[in-house]
């Protein structure tokens, strides 16, 4: 089995892009909403505007759960990641010290 490495920074890094991109996304969905509330009455009072407002109510509702529940599960990633890199650092740090103690008890 090859050994298990590591690199926390990247892990860190990774965590801080899932962020940018949270928010890149979160930022495009605001500016959708603005959009698509200005199509609300455009669609007209008669029974084909009627029709074709509900239709685009239903794509518009469809596509704002689709992209809430992406922009969740984007931050649970990025907080799972930064979970993870501060376990690692953990492990090496006790490791680490785990070494120092064991060379201070041999007198290096």
């Amino acid at each position: 089995m090859d050994p298990l490495d590591v690199d926390v920074d990247s892990v860190r890094r990774g965590a801080e892009e899932l962020v940018q991109a949270k928010e890149a996304v979160g930022q495009a969905f605001e500016a959708f909403q603005a959009a698509v509330g200005s199509y609300a009455d455009a669609f007209g009072g008669d029974d084909i505007g009627m029709l074709l407002g509900v239709a685009h109510q239903a794509c518009v509702d469809g596509l704002t759960e689709c992209l809430s529940t992406n922009l969740t599960e984007l931050e649970n990633y990025a907080a799972g990641l930064h979970s993870m890199a501060e376990g690692y650092r953990a492990v090496e740090e006790g490791v680490t010290d785990i070494f120092q103690s064991i060379l201070g008890k041999l007198g290096g």
